[in-house]
């Protein structure tokens, strides 16, 4: 398992235009209604995605398709492809990962978040709320990425027991990490 973060800010423009020219047509036509960040998020994702399977595994071109849910998927490796403001995150593994990235901010201290389990819930507001929060909710949409699934399909999961963060779920283990700018986990089996 390989997982790298790239900021959207260090990347060359020229190497925005390589890397749309590259993609499918119905990518281009999405990104067409985009912001300029949101773009830019994308196509670094996609740029740090081929990177590291030429590194990984000796491919300079592959083909993505998409499972039902929208999960982008390829057929010799597994992936997970998240973003968030200044960030891009790849998670690349022989087994099924996924990967989310958030850059905290706006966070509000809530009874109740409608996502999350009561132990979860209870979990959140014991303390350190915020940095719980984030911790919580990025493994979450990691696990949920790995399994190919949907937003909707948080509310279906707890990660917490006895009170305390799970470290492995199911077949998954996550890996977390937390910076001055993003929090960042990691799922996989």
């Amino acid at each position: 398992m390989r997982c790298e973060v790239i900021n959207i800010r260090t990347v060359p423009d020229g190497e925005y235009r390589d890397i749309l020219e590259r993609q499918s047509d119905k990518l281009k036509k999405r990104l067409e209604n985009c912001t300029e960040d949101d773009v830019k998020r994308t196509l670094a994702g996609r740029l740090l995605l081929e990177r590291m399977i030429k590194r990984l595994y000796g491919k300079e071109r592959f083909e993505i398709k998409y499972n039902k849910n929208g999960k982008p998927l390829c057929d010799f490796c597994f992936f997970s492809i998240s973003h968030s403001g200044d960030f891009a995150a790849v998670a690349v593994s022989n087994k099924p990962i996924g990967v989310d990235i958030q850059i905290p901010g706006g966070f509000k201290k809530r009874e109740k978040y409608m996502l999350f389990s009561p132990d979860e819930n209870e979990f959140v507001n014991a303390k350190d709320s915020e940095n719980r929060f984030y911790t919580l909710w990025t493994r979450k949409e990691a696990y949920i990425k790995a399994e190919g699934g949907t937003l909707s399909d948080t509310a279906k999961i707890s990660l917490v027991g006895g009170g305390e963060l799970l470290e492995k779920f199911r077949e998954y283990r996550f890996e977390t990490e937390k910076t001055d700018l993003y929090y960042l986990a990691v799922c996989c089996k």
